[in-house]
């Protein structure tokens, strides 16, 4: 790789490894402060929630600024300053309204690095999936030695770990070159006439049901497999298993792309998730079950990842490419995140931490349902002019590397 494609791919690793310790382990760590399931699936909706302020926020300022790395680095420092805050804090709602303002200033990161790497690359989705398994490479690392490493130092030590990572983070993308996309100043694309298209609106709700499917799992699939008698060590390792089959989604990413439409592949997606979360409602006492359901984590995220980042980057044009993909976060990872972890922190409490999962079988099945019959006839790259039913779309583009047919 090239030194800017280091970087690149350094950025994913560190940005996704403080992932890989905060999604296994922050309910564990919530857990060791006094909450109880409700409150946690509360914090996790908070955290979720925020998801919708900070997106937009920072892809609007990459969009007209130009200048993305900078906003970048300075999110950077201010959630290490955050991550740090944890460590002193005890109070659980100092803690939630904390997790609020670091949601807010991390999850912004990616949707505006995403637009950013993806501009690098003239919107390539084939070598965007070779940066992006950096990514989940940083997952598995740090989720395997985190599970080990906090069995003996304590969950306390977490926030400091975070920290740490985020550190790393900022250390790596400093390096980057600052101006990529539209200069600024120069008229932007109105978002209006793009959300008038039906295929963005079925892709929003498809992303809002998805992500809200993964509630119970992001929420409480650790304190699920402790209560079954699962080791810290299993937990971390079940974890790392999931990412690393995403992983070969994103070698795979180029030939995949080229074979298959990104609606086959959206609908095969999400159909493996509905099976998933049944297999965790029914068999989670099973090794082997519990195993082939992180397996499934190669669709559920990975594949549907991939479509998503792609599906947006063809819809909105390129000087909304940073506001096209936050606004895919806002609405999938935000409103839909806010939602699961909600519904499910409600039915883990009040029917059975079963009943959490079919709740997001339910909710994958029917996003099945809308992508197979909402998602005909997307485009084959960014700014392809005018796609079979949508508008003309502005700015300029060059096509990606991948011939990706229309959708069937």
């Amino acid at each position: 790789m090239s030194r800017e494609a280091h970087r690149l791919a350094g950025g994913y690793f560190w940005y996704f490894a403080t992932i890989g310790l905060f999604v296994p382990y922050w309910p564990l760590f919530l857990a060791g402060r006094g909450f109880d399931s409700v409150q946690i699936g509360l914090a996790m909706g908070v955290f979720a929630a925020m998801r919708v302020v900070g997106p937009p926020a920072y892809a609007h300022w990459a969009d007209v600024t130009g200048r993305p790395v900078q906003l970048l680095k300075a999110a950077s420092v201010a959630a290490l300053c955050c991550a740090l805050t944890f460590h002193w804090l005890e109070s659980r709602w100092a803690i939630i309204l904390l997790l609020a303002v670091y949601s807010a200033l991390w999850n912004g990161v990616m949707s505006v690095y995403d637009a950013y790497v993806l501009g690098r690359l003239d919107a390539d989705s084939g070598r965007y999936g070779l940066l992006r398994l950096w990514g989940s490479l940083g997952f598995v690392a740090v989720a395997v030695l985190a599970g080990r490493g906090l069995e003996l130092t304590g969950l306390d030590a977490l926030p400091l770990v975070l920290a740490a990572l985020i550190g790393a983070n900022w250390a790596t993308i400093r390096g980057l070159e600052t101006g990529v996309g539209t200069p600024t100043g120069q008229q932007r694309t109105s978002l209006g006439p793009v959300l008038e298209d039906r295929r963005v609106q079925v892709f929003l709700a498809v992303a809002f049901l998805m992500i809200a499917s993964h509630g119970a799992y992001y929420s409480f699939f650790s304190l699920y497999l402790q209560r079954l008698g699962y080791s810290g060590t299993a937990i971390g390792a079940l974890w790392a298993w999931a990412v690393i089959a995403e992983i070969g989604v994103f070698l795979l990413a180029r030939p995949l792309l080229a074979r298959y439409s990104l609606r086959t592949l959206v609908v095969f997606a999400l159909g493996a998730t509905t099976l998933r979360w049944l297999a965790l409602a029914f068999w989670a006492d099973s090794a082997t079950v519990v195993f082939a359901s992180q397996t499934l984590h190669l669709a559920s995220f990975g594949l549907f990842h991939l479509c998503s980042v792609s599906i947006a980057q063809v819809l909105f044009p390129r000087d909304a490419a940073a506001r096209g993909q936050a606004l895919h976060g806002s609405v999938g990872y935000g409103l839909g995140g806010m939602v699961g972890s909600l519904v499910s922190g409600w039915l883990w409490s009040e029917v059975s931490p079963e009943a959490a999962f079919v709740a997001g079988a339910l909710a994958a099945l029917a996003a099945t349902a809308l992508a197979a019959a909402g998602l005909r006839g997307l485009p084959s790259r960014p700014e392809s002019g005018v796609p079979d039913g949508g508008a003309p779309r502005s700015g300029s583009g060059s096509a990606p590397g991948d011939p990706r047919r229309a959708g069937r």
